[in-house]
């Protein structure tokens, strides 16, 4: 049986001439691979009242061209025929460009071509269904085939491939079906943990659980979850179209059917969804196996289809140990999606989120792999690779896999990982994607003015798509945290806003042509000349525009000391890295990209930033002390040179106790520029790279520590301030240890 592309049937090298009917009749018993009674056949493929009839004529005509596979005068009808879907399935895929095209050669076009239009709509349902599965198989292979042409730099042969994808109707993307190289493994303990106990909970009632990550962290840990249990997992993407998401379901149900069973077991026709459900159902009960059910990438409710929560609510009814997942990559998408799920199930909800990978996690896999260093190296490396890719860990796989990573990072996002992100905005409209992509080319913050300086009319909605898929989020020109808890709250009345991930969006940004975003820079330019020379000048210089350049220098405020340089602090020595102590990792990601983070008693501060003036971030510190503070800290990544229109200063570090002024340290000299309204005092360089000292005196009263940085990796292994130190506050709030007075 030939399934692939049009059906016909051959013999040997000859194809045999056969009437529709009896093609379809013969793929359907190949397909189904187990008896059917001749009425329901009839029924099937002739929906008229002569059926049966019509049945024994084609039968016959089968007979009369030497294809008699059914004994005579028996009900039950079945056909044990090989398909080239299984001969195609067993070559080897390619490993040398010459056997490519042979390898290619059987697919020649939509699978079950010829078969539309045939029969009853159960049989056209049933055509629908295993032509789904039939492509999602092929184009698994044409995905992975076309990847590992793609990452061997073989575009020609690549492009073969994506061409024979094209002719079946099927639709390859440039992201690669597996992730980069896999022998660097990485673990969430704490969130296995949770899904541990959720399936524990689900052998008494079926649970639900919104798991929010990136698509290549989900499936690889709900993988690992059913390993060596009695569980099994089944993962779906989510579908608009009922129809096509049931069958696929049914699909995957199939191959736990006991083949002993499979006679007996009746899955779904496509004759009507509802139906279809309720069959479905019927199967898992019977299976009587406990069952993982995944749905990535679930859309915002206001934009579910009017069956999907009726669907969730039979499935999550149903007597059988179940657990179904609905995933999504984007934080602020599942904020949208945990109100609307918890009225549906209440305390059945489990939210289970797999944070960005952190240094320490880094550190562990990379000492897990066998490829640990000299300690200090490999926090180096670690902490510019985490900073960089934002913790992505697809992004951190391709940066691990060059010969040597750079200090600073490339804006460019690399083509694999970018297929990846991209892959990702799959409910994003390709309308709206390039509209955002226009709206990439802004560097930091922008109101719906700027936003229709480049979108025009359609500005407001689309930065409505933004923030309903996650990607933007309002941001403010500072930000506030207070420790340990890592509390912040956005104003209501912040009307800016900002792309959520950089790394988004440069990715989305590289879409555009070079002369389109040529043009968007020359017109940014242009625009914010006058209201932001510091961010003009970026535009102008990066768009080669002469005479922008000069209005904009014109247009800077005149340049004054940017701080006070009168010593307030000790200059920084060597010192070794701090003592730490393991306890549960917080963090949070500010809007303007900050993430900080409170793990093993040290304090990280992390940001991969657009260029232009970054935005002030504050650490506030519970207590008060008498003004003296020390800290161990270290610098790992920071903006690469001074910034000459930058302003106010950026710097790595700052230090204010009580009312004293803040005292900042940076990487490089501090350029002669305007400073902002508070009062501060510039304390010295820091070296880069490596650990070092700190200490001064300020003002009695709390103490703060603040960042103001495009790029930045800090990391504060030890702080004290009066009788209050980093390690203590760490050790009584994540392990509820009452210890006082000890020092760092």
């Amino acid at each position: 049986m030939h399934v692939l592309g049009h059906v016909h049937v051959s013999r040997g090298p000859q194809s045999l001439p056969l009437s529709s009917k009896a093609a379809a009749l013969l793929t359907y018993l190949a397909l189904e691979g187990r008896p059917h009674h001749r009425e329901h056949l009839a029924g099937l493929l002739w929906d008229t009242s002569d059926a049966l009839r019509n049945l024994r004529v084609e039968l016959a005509r089968l007979k009369g061209r030497g294809i008699d596979p059914f004994p005579a005068r028996q009900p039950m009808l079945s056909l044990g025929c090989a398909t080239d879907l299984d001969s195609w399935l067993a070559i080897p895929q390619p490993t040398q460009e010459r056997d490519l095209l042979g390898w290619l050669a059987p697919l020649r076009g939509p699978a079950l071509s010829g078969l539309e239009d045939l029969g009853s709509s159960a049989f056209r349902g049933w055509v629908d269904q295993q032509r789904q599965a039939i492509h999602d198989r092929v184009e698994e292979r044409l995905q992975l085939t076309y990847s590992r042409l793609e990452e061997q730099g073989l575009s020609a042969s690549a492009e073969l491939v994506r061409a024979r994808a094209d002719l079946m109707g099927l639709a390859l993307s440039a992201r690669p079906a597996s992730a980069p190289p896999a022998a660097l493994t990485f673990r969430w303990p704490a969130q296995e943990e949770q899904l541990r106990q959720v399936l524990a909970r689900a052998g008494r009632s079926p649970q639900l659980v919104l798991l929010q990550g990136h698509s290549e962290t989900r499936r690889a840990l709900l993988e690992r979850m059913v390993q060596n249990t009695s569980w099994s997992a089944v993962q779906l993407r989510a579908s608009t179209r009922q129809p096509l998401l049931l069958a696929a379901l049914a699909q995957h149900l199939w191959q736990f059917v006991p083949v002993d069973q499979r006679a007996q077991t009746h899955l779904p026709h496509g004759q009507n969804p509802e139906t279809d459900l309720i069959e479905l159902g019927q199967v898992m009960v019977a299976l009587g196996r406990p069952l993982m059910i995944a749905l990535h990438d679930v859309a915002y409710p206001g934009q579910w289809p009017d069956w999907l929560e009726p669907m969730l609510s039979f499935l999550l009814d149903l007597p059988l140990p179940l657990v179904l997942v609905l995933s999504t990559t984007w934080p602020a998408l599942a904020s949208g999606l945990r109100p609307a799920l918890s009225q549906l199930v209440g305390p059945r909800l489990h939210t289970v989120t797999l944070p960005p990978l952190s240094v320490h996690d880094l550190m562990r896999s990379l000492e897990a792999q066998g490829s640990a260093g000299l300690a200090g190296t490999q926090r180096a490396r670690a902490t510019r690779v985490v900073q960089c890719s934002e913790g992505l860990p697809v992004y951190v796989r391709a940066l691990l896999g060059e010969k040597d990573t750079p200090l600073q990072h490339d804006a460019r996002v690399p083509r694999q990982v970018s297929d990846w992100l991209l892959a990702d905005l799959a409910g994003v409209s390709i309308l709206e994607r390039e509209r955002l992509a226009r709206l990439a080319q802004v560097y930091g913050r922008f109101d719906v003015v700027l936003a229709s300086t480049l979108l025009g009319e359609c500005a407001p909605a689309t930065l409505g798509v933004g923030l309903q898929a996650g990607l933007l989020a309002p941001a403010g020109t500072a930000e506030d945290l207070t420790l340990p808890h890592l509390d912040y709250r956005s104003s209501d009345a912040e009307n800016h806003l900002i792309f959520a991930s950089d790394v988004v969006r440069s990715a989305l940004a590289a879409t555009l042509p070079a002369t389109e975003r040529h043009a968007l820079r020359a017109t940014l330019a242009a625009v914010l000349v006058s209201s932001q020379p510091a961010l003009g000048l970026v535009y102008a210089t990066r768009a080669a525009l002469p005479e922008l350049v000069q209005t904009a220098r014109r247009a800077l405020p005149p340049r004054s000391a940017a701080c006070d340089r009168r010593a307030s602090a000790a200059p920084a020595t060597p010192a070794e890295e701090p003592p730490g102590r393991a306890h549960p990792r917080h963090e949070v990601r500010t809007p303007n990209g900050y993430r900080v983070g409170l793990d093993s008693c040290f304090l990280e501060v992390m940001r991969r930033g657009p260029p232009g003036s970054p935005p002030l971030l504050t650490l506030r510190l519970p207590g008060h002390g008498t003004g003296r503070w020390t800290l161990t800290a270290r610098v790992d990544v920071a903006d690469s040179a001074p910034q000459h229109a930058a302003f106010p200063v950026p710097f790595v570090l700052g230090v204010r106790a009580g009312t004293g002024p803040r005292v900042i340290y940076t990487v490089g000299p501090v350029l002669d520029q305007p400073a902002d309204s508070d009062h501060q005092h510039f304390g010295g360089v820091v070296p880069l790279g490596q650990w070092f000292s700190l200490s001064g005196q300020g003002g009695s009263g709390p103490l703060e520590l603040s960042v103001r940085a495009g790029d930045i990796a800090l990391t504060v292994g030890a702080l004290r301030w009066g009788e209050h130190s980093l390690h203590d506050l760490c050790l009584n709030t994540f392990l509820g240890t009452p210890v006082h007075g000890s020092g760092d």
